[in-house]
């Protein structure tokens, strides 16, 4: 990883020291799904050549909200380079915005440029079809059920939160919700688990087969974030351990799954939020969850209210200490609000789902499910902005140590091995004395 990050660096440093600040003309390709923003699109160029030389690398290109551009298109631009810079957030916490685009290769940026569209068919074919596939849901979607809604179901089934503004976004986070918006894990344990049930009828083998494809699908699909990627390679393990016979280890596969990101991309571990905080949140849940709820038997456990919970406790429990270091807030009463919103959660993502697929085919019956959908969505965004409004909705604390934060979690560690011998202890004279 160190050579890694110094090849990159020292690559970086020759080219801006070549092109920083300079207008060039630069051909290159839309490497990923363009992001809409309130006022801007962005997307990132894979280059080809910059001023007639040959050169592959990375830049996030901004330019208009309504430019018309997609995943594939070769562009001639004409522009100037800008050098990316850290910034600061209003809690004097320090972004490092270098290296979190450095991981994916990104050295500049673009404002703005003048753009020529060359060519459109550049990309990979499945990826741009699934693309076209997404967008034609989503316009589904917006067609009969209208903003914030179809912001938020948009969200919800594919990941697409670009359209929720950046004040509903904020709610979201202070409410304790915002993993719901962004596809985090339990979306796409839904999806899996929803995949699994369409193909039951299938034979085994087929089933489990066409399972994996439509997992590894749907995360082209929705942009292959590292939660997302996380969340399908675990996905991918649990069916080949039903396909060998093998027992599933969530743990296991876990590590499995950032053994492999990390191998393709050693820079995440230091400069990814996202990878970071999936795969502290899914440990807090693997390691937590069970005993937690094993302690809240005065909950009832109908709607699986236990369950969540346990997980909310244990995934709050397991991220709080980070999301405070690099964000210095965080909602205290996410366990309240994840109780009222988690459970109609998946019958809101059916809905939506069945909202978009019916609008290809007839847009009356579309408009039948989206009515349902509206209803749900509804709930759901007056929760969010009732409890984002309350004054003691979020703590927000001053910049601190990291060296607080590995105290955390070494007291977390120090905790769950004391407390693990006591109850395998307690397990064993209770065999004994039988």
């Amino acid at each position: 990883m160190i050579r890694f990050w110094f090849v990159l660096h020292s690559d970086r440093e020759i080219l801006i020291g070549k092109y920083a600040k300079q207008n060039v003309e630069i051909f290159g390709v839309i490497s990923d799904e363009p992001l809409t923003k309130d006022f801007t699109k962005t997307f990132t160029l894979k280059t080809e050549k910059i001023n007639e030389e040959n050169i592959e690398i990375r830049i996030k290109i901004q330019t208009n909200r309504y430019a018309e551009y997609e995943y594939g298109q070769k562009l001639k631009l004409k522009g100037k380079l800008l050098v990316p810079f850290n910034f600061k957030s209003n809690s004097g916490r320090t972004f490092d915005y270098i290296n979190f685009l450095l991981k994916d290769e990104i050295i500049f940026e673009m404002k703005k440029p003048s753009i020529e569209i060359v060519s459109d068919d550049n990309g990979g074919l499945i990826s741009k079809n699934l693309f076209k596939i997404k967008q034609k849901f989503l316009e589904n979607i917006k067609k009969v059920l209208g903003e914030p809604h179809a912001a938020l179901a948009g969200g919800l089934v594919v990941g697409e939160k670009s359209a929720l503004g950046k004040d509903l976004i904020d709610d979201f986070r202070k409410a304790g919700l915002i993993h719901i918006v962004v596809l985090s894990g339990y979306n796409i344990t839904i999806v899996a688990e929803s995949i699994r049930r369409m193909l039951a009828f299938l034979p085994r083998t087929v089933g489990i087969g066409l399972g994996g494809i439509g997992i590894l699908a749907f995360g082209i699909l929705v942009g292959g974030g590292a939660t997302v990627v996380r969340s399908c390679i675990m996905a991918v393990i649990a069916l080949l351990a039903t396909f060998l016979h093998k027992d599933y280890s969530a743990g296991r596969a876990l590590f499995i799954a950032a053994l492999i990101m990390l191998i393709q991309n050693p820079l995440i571990l230091l400069y990814d939020p996202s990878f970071q905080l999936s795969f502290l949140a899914t440990l807090g849940l693997i390691i937590l969850s069970s005993p937690i709820e094993r302690r809240l038997g005065f909950i009832t456990e109908r709607f699986e209210i236990r369950g969540l919970v346990a997980s909310t406790l244990a995934t709050q429990i397991f991220v709080s200490p980070y999301i405070l270091y690099m964000m210095g807030q965080l909602s205290i009463i996410g366990v309240i609000v994840n109780i009222l919103v988690l459970p109609i959660i998946p019958l809101t993502m059916l809905f939506v789902f069945l909202t978009g697929i019916f609008g290809f085919f007839s847009h009356f019956i579309s408009q039948i499910t989206a009515w349902i959908s509206h209803i749900l969505l509804s709930y759901e965004l007056f929760i969010v902005r009732f409890s984002a409004n309350l004054p003691f909705a979020y703590i927000e604390l001053p910049k601190f140590s990291f060296w607080i934060v590995i105290g955390f979690y070494a007291s977390y560690f120090v905790a769950f091995v004391k407390f693990s011998s006591i109850f395998s202890q307690f397990k064993f004279k209770k065999k004994s004395s039988t």
